[in-house]
């Protein structure tokens, strides 16, 4: 059975000292702990590379235009975690592997090929530019703001979609959802993954969409922190705290090679004010609200 988690994606403003859940999917395949970390150098490396200063304007602009008034209901910093999203799609696309189905089919019948040709010549035609990027993945993420723009517009799905799945349908050559990260559930299915990971954005509030650092946090499913759950513990049988042991070497060999960054939810409040939640739900959407007494309770 392939291994599912949930990511939730956290923005830091140090300036203001408040935190908000920017970003929450699934993930449907190899949500292992080793590619969590993995995903974390592909951000870090794209964040180097760019000082700091990812081409979030992308989405930024894309989504002012596309959802007009709705902009401002989106969680606080949405289009930098959004567009870290996007760069993960982004990656699992570019696998050969992708779009495998379509590969005996004549090039003008491929519908990942009739895609990018609408996306190109919509972008060609409506004088949009950027046209392209040398980076393999922010070239890619630059079709994705093509297709919202050009080709899958919100005005087309707003009546019957959320934003999270019009999102996730911009980075898919069909309707057909692959294995992969998966946007639009609003609250992780406990019982259908096997670990949480939360990866933590800092921002520099001076310079807009700039971010500054990143870490993440390795979980298990209930959001504990895994590396001490595969802590030897006396109620674990022998082989179970033997495979728990060398799990967490692994892991941390791995966090020790690539320097990863790490913090958790529970350093975040000692610091940072999580914003209140206007988005993710579902009390929020409660109108008029719940009584704290019947809130509570549920």
């Amino acid at each position: 059975m392939s291994t599912r988690g949930w990511y939730e994606y956290y923005v830091l403003d140090p300036t203001t000292n408040r935190r908000t859940l920017a970003m929450q999917f699934y993930k449907w395949g190899d949500a292992v702990p080793e590619h969590a970390l993995e995903e974390w150098r592909v951000f870090s490396d794209q964040i180097e590379n760019a000082d700091g200063l990812l081409p979030v304007v992308w989405l930024d602009d894309l989504l002012r235009q596309q959802l007009g008034e709705l902009y401002a209901r989106l969680p606080t910093h949405f289009s930098v975690a959004a567009f870290l999203f996007l760069i993960q799609r982004a990656e699992e696309e570019h696998s050969p592997f992708r779009n495998w189905e379509f590969r005996n089919l004549p090039k003008e019948e491929r519908p990942d090929y009739r895609l990018g040709f609408a996306i190109g010549k919509a972008m060609a035609l409506a004088g949009f530019q950027p046209q392209e990027h040398p980076d393999a993945l922010l070239n890619r993420v630059l079709g994705f703001i093509g297709a919202g723009h050009f080709v899958r517009p919100w005005r087309d799905y707003g009546l019957t979609w959320s934003v999270l799945k019009w999102l996730q349908y911009l980075t898919q050559v069909t309707l057909k959802e692959e294995m992969g990260s998966i946007a639009g559930d609003l609250q992780a299915p406990v019982w259908d993954i096997s670990y949480r990971y939360r990866f933590f954005i800092w921002i520099d509030s001076r310079t807009p969409f700039k971010i500054s650092r990143l870490a993440v946090e390795l979980c298990n499913e209930h959001g504990g922190d895994l590396l001490v759950e595969l802590e030897d513990h006396p109620d674990k049988t022998a082989m179970q705290a033997e495979y728990d042991r060398n799990q967490a070497n692994r892991l941390m060999d791995l966090i020790a090679e690539g320097k990863i960054d790490r913090f958790s939810l529970k350093e975040a409040d000692e610091t940072f004010q999580a914003d209140e939640d206007s988005f993710w739900g579902p009390d929020c959407h409660e109108r008029p609200p719940l009584p704290p007494a019947i809130a509570l309770k549920r």
